[in-house]
């Protein structure tokens, strides 16, 4: 696949949109090509009725809702009790604001994880232990688009 390769499904952006809670979800589409062919633990968790999104709306063991952050931190620690290939969503980082915009305060924690962003960073991983992982890949997600990221020693 070339460097310069993207996937985009605009029907899934025009029927979910995107943010932090469906970008797993998005990056997981059959036809995207980044995607490998093997079953992730993502795809094991979601057999299992676990995803951010659904742990937003329903929480475990029925708990309630639980808030953006939780859920991805719960997410997580589902993700760290499996081996295999993983994809990682990334935390967010707050966007550059403008030169202009210097009276703006900056985005809160709580906002960067509720909203949606232009930018959102998965990371393609093997885990062999709780505490071991090897990293196979860095993706973005810009405005809808995946990339993959380059490799270093491209």
């Amino acid at each position: 696949m070339s460097e310069t390769a993207s996937f985009v499904d605009p029907v899934f952006l025009a029927r979910f949109g995107l943010a932090r809670m469906n970008v797993l979800d998005y990056f997981l589409h059959p036809l995207n090509p980044f995607r490998t062919k093997a079953n992730t633990s993502n795809e094991v968790l979601t057999m299992q009725g676990i995803g951010i999104g659904v742990l937003m709306a329903h929480g475990t063991s029925g708990e309630g809702p639980m808030g953006p952050i939780e859920a991805e931190e719960e997410y997580n620690k589902s993700l760290t009790k499996l081996t295999g290939e993983q994809y990682q969503l990334l935390p967010p980082e707050a966007p550059a604001l403008p030169n202009d915009a210097h009276q703006q305060q900056p985005l809160t924690k709580e906002q960067l994880y509720a909203q949606p962003l232009p930018l959102y960073v998965i990371r393609h991983v093997l885990r062999t232990s709780q505490t071991t992982v090897k990293n196979l890949g860095i993706y973005y997600v810009v405005e809808g688009v995946i990339y993959k990221s380059p490799a270093a020693r491209s």
